[in-house]
């Protein structure tokens, strides 16, 4: 019974100096916690400001970082969305629906009143000659409408003339006869042309036809053989594949005027080029421009490149009194090129108006007017001087890099900086138009010249491969030369499917006459 007595009382010790050290643990816990939480009841208040301080204002830099970004976001589709022709090379013709169109005019409004001004010649057609008539017809009332007796012709009467055509179908048929010499015995046989090799075939009024229409007039082969059919009545039905072929032989029978027209642009003082982008097989290719107001040779290519230039051996064929006026193509500034490079005027408003319509700045606007008034100055034949021109455009660039500096982190302003280094650098070759009156203002002859392979585009959707391109190059170059010397192009298709296309020189005689 003792041994269990003690046995517990042991047991009891041994609890007893446990719980003392437990409790003497637990008092120091206990003096710390205190101590701490006066500490933190002492200091509570700036420690949380300075906390929530800190988290507010990591928050509100994140704010306004996304803010910023956002706004960024906002005027970069602002501008998209005012995005037009006159400060992009937007066409007027992708106006959105609900959007007014605004057509490109850097012209200073006038006071004058739309359409015909005073004193200007009316154009209108002139009454025939009686010897040019061809067919009469009468109009007369011969039944009384009161009381219904025949009534007599007078000879008094009115006339107005009429111009018209007919499309009449001719059915010819060649006949090569044989022929036999009474005197010598000598026998002879009519020899057949090459157009006429086949048992039928069609003739060359329907060729050029079907060929201007493809070429000049932007049809598909599709309508252009619907068309044909349907100013016949009926009675001519080509198809696509015979209209196919006829435009490779006529690229065919066109490869010495090529090589003609290539010459002489590359002896002309001045050459506008330009190229647009037009689709191949889905993919993105170019057609070309090269020459003035009076020649104009088109090249297509799959590519944009230095390459497909080199190729075209024109650029690369001038020597350095030659200028180039082009929409600041930074190819053309190659250490392989020797011309002098003029810069497009009317695309750099473009940029400049872009720059007020995205900033508001006011040195584009400064630089806009002078552009604008000096070549008006020019156009009205007064004297405009280069170093005065030099000097405001010189103010114009220092005011742009000081308002720049100012919004550097505004959207657009990038650009803007750009634009402005651009302007530092090629000043001589934007203001060269000042010093020598030959020299255009602007690119526009390249501009309008390529309009028409938009259209052509949208018509067709696309070239199914790079030969079909380069046939239509060719003959736009004939075709579109020859308008401009005066002449017609069917006239001008007929000569070259004869094997007898109409020369330079010849189209320059012709322009002489009228």
């Amino acid at each position: 019974m003792k041994d269990d007595f003690y046995s517990l009382y042991c047991e009891a010790v041994e609890e007893n100096e446990r719980l003392k050290k437990e409790n003497k643990s637990l008092k120091i816990q206990v003096v710390s916690l205190t101590r701490r939480v006066r500490y933190l009841e002492d200091n509570q208040d700036p420690i949380i400001e300075s906390k929530v301080n800190k988290a507010v204002d990591k928050i509100t830099a994140a704010f306004e970082d996304k803010v910023f970004s956002l706004e960024k976001q906002v005027c970069s589709l602002k501008s998209i969305l005012n995005n037009d022709g006159t400060n992009s090379g937007i066409p007027t013709s992708k106006t959105p629906i609900q959007k007014q169109k605004r057509i490109p005019n850097f012209r200073a409004p006038s006071d004058k009143k739309k359409g015909g001004q005073p004193n200007h010649k009316k154009h209108k057609l002139e009454r025939f000659d009686d010897s040019e008539i061809t067919d009469t017809v009468d109009h007369a009332v011969d039944v009384c409408p009161e009381c219904g007796a025949v009534m007599e012709h007078r000879g008094n009467m009115r006339t107005k003339d009429e111009l018209d055509f007919q499309i009449i179908v001719k059915k010819i048929r060649h006949r090569f006869i044989n022929s036999f010499c009474p005197a010598c015995g000598y026998e002879s046989k009519a020899e057949i042309p090459n157009h006429l090799k086949e048992e039928n075939q069609y003739g060359r009024g329907v060729q050029a036809t079907a060929l201007s229409l493809l070429n000049e007039g932007c049809v598909s082969m599709k309508r252009t053989q619907e068309f044909i059919t349907g100013i016949s009545h009926g009675e001519i039905e080509t198809s696509a594949g015979y209209i196919a072929k006829l435009q490779k032989r006529l690229y065919e029978q066109l490869e010495r005027f090529d090589e003609e027209l290539k010459k002489e642009i590359i002896k002309l003082d001045i050459v506008h080029w330009d190229d647009t982008v037009i689709m191949i097989n889905k993919n993105r290719g170019c057609l070309r421009f090269y020459g003035n107001d009076k020649l104009a040779y088109y090249a297509s290519h799959e590519k944009k490149d230095k390459a497909g230039l080199d190729e075209d051996r024109i650029l690369n064929s001038l020597d350095a009194e030659k200028k180039v006026v082009h929409d600041h193509n930074i190819v053309n500034y190659n250490e392989e090129y020797e011309f002098m490079n003029v810069e497009c005027c009317v695309h750099l408003l473009r940029d400049l108006k872009k720059v007020v319509d995205n900033l508001g700045h006011e040195w584009p606007k400064k630089m806009i007017n002078l552009l604008l008034e000096e070549n008006t100055k020019r156009n009205e034949g007064e004297a405009v001087f280069p170093e005065y021109v030099g000097m405001i455009y010189d103010e114009c660039v220092i005011e742009g890099i000081m308002e720049n500096d100012s919004d550097e982190d505004k959207f657009y302003a990038k650009e803007e900086k750009a634009l402005l280094k651009r302007l530092e650098k090629y000043k001589e070759n934007y203001l060269m138009w000042t010093y020598n009156e030959d020299i255009p203002f602007s690119n526009n002859v390249s501009e309008r010249s390529l309009r028409s392979t938009k259209t052509k585009m949208k018509v067709s959707g696309q070239f199914q491969n790079i030969q079909n391109a380069r046939y239509y190059a060719r003959i736009k170059s004939y075709i579109e030369t020859g308008k401009r010397h005066g002449m017609n192009s069917i006239k001008l298709i007929e000569g070259a499917l004869k094997g007898e296309y109409i020369t330079i020189g010849q189209m320059k005689e012709h322009d002489n006459l009228y």
